[in-house]
């Protein structure tokens, strides 16, 4: 079992960064200046991957495409949320514990918030939820929690998704609006899985005999770390809850372009079989907005 240590690293300080050199393969912005749906990324939370750090390069393609986004810095209320077309909320913690994620793991969220998203998604939201492994999954347990999901927080290893394979499930994130947009092969770089609620619509599905590894604590694999059943699972599904949608992915990585500066080794959109991560995420943003 391959366990990628693509998403994240164990310090903030770490030689994984965004990709400096990364240039977003679309060139045709869907949305006009008048017509863009606001994107909030949420950096409120300390969040591993935020619109200036490791997740440049995922902010830089949605600017490709005529979205406006803006830096969430408030808690999620009422008030903070209105005018927000999509909430995306990637890898949140309940501290900055960026150099000790041995625990104890607490939610990223208040109780307040995790109702007061539920309620906005409910009458009209748009939430892309993103946890990779141990420990961010425990972070936002109520928060998937109320609507139905149930993460591992383990490590799952590298998987292709594929029309070929029957891992890449259809739905019309996966065909576009156009031929153009048609995806048929997603790449994931580790993270995590979780069970969707039967109402969901998994669209990468893991295969039959996949594995979680579930240590005590991350990375600390051994001979003697906990497995877990997940053929079947998901780390990619959507929701329609109300008058919203929901899209939640166990992998954080898959979604931006990150280098290891040592090596120069670049990891993500330009990985092997992830050419198409970048449009997929386009389709994922495109059912979100209500364009798809």
């Amino acid at each position: 079992m391959i366990i990628s240590l693509a998403g994240c690293a164990k310090n903030d300080g770490s030689p994984q960064q965004a990709d400096p050199d990364f240039i977003p393969q679309n060139t045709t912005a869907t949305f006009s200046t008048e017509q863009s749906p606001v994107v909030v990324l949420d950096e409120a939370h300390y969040n591993f991957h935020t619109a200036i750090g490791r997740y440049k390069p995922f902010a830089q393609v949605l600017k490709s495409d005529g979205y406006t986004l803006k830096r969430g810095k408030k808690a999620f209320t009422s008030d903070n949320l209105a005018g927000v077309d999509v909430l995306v909320i990637a890898n949140a913690l309940h501290k900055d514990n960026s150099r000790n994620w041995d625990g104890p793991y607490h939610s990223a969220l208040t109780q307040a918030e995790v109702d007061t998203l539920k309620q906005w998604v409910t009458q009209g939201g748009a939430l892309l939820l993103i946890a990779d492994h141990i420990p961010f999954p425990r972070a936002i347990a109520p928060l998937v929690g109320a609507f139905g999901f149930e993460f591992v927080n383990g490590h799952v290893q590298e998987v292709t998704y594929s029309s070929e394979n029957n891992l890449l499930q259809p739905h019309g994130i996966v065909t576009g609006n156009k031929q153009s947009e048609r995806v048929s092969k997603v790449r994931t770089l580790g993270g995590d899985a979780f069970k969707a609620p039967e109402n969901a619509i998994s669209i990468l599905q893991l295969p039959a005999g996949a594995t979680a590894l579930v240590p005590d604590k991350p990375f600390a694999i051994n001979q003697d770390t906990k497995k877990q059943a997940i053929g079947g699972w998901s780390q990619g599904a959507v929701l329609e809850v109300g008058q919203g949608r929901v899209a939640v992915f166990a992998e954080a990585a898959m979604f931006t372009s990150q280098v290891y500066l040592p090596t120069g080794q670049k990891i993500g959109f330009t990985s092997v079989d992830a050419e198409q991560n970048e449009q997929f995420l386009l389709n994922v943003m495109h059912w979100l907005s209500g364009a798809l």
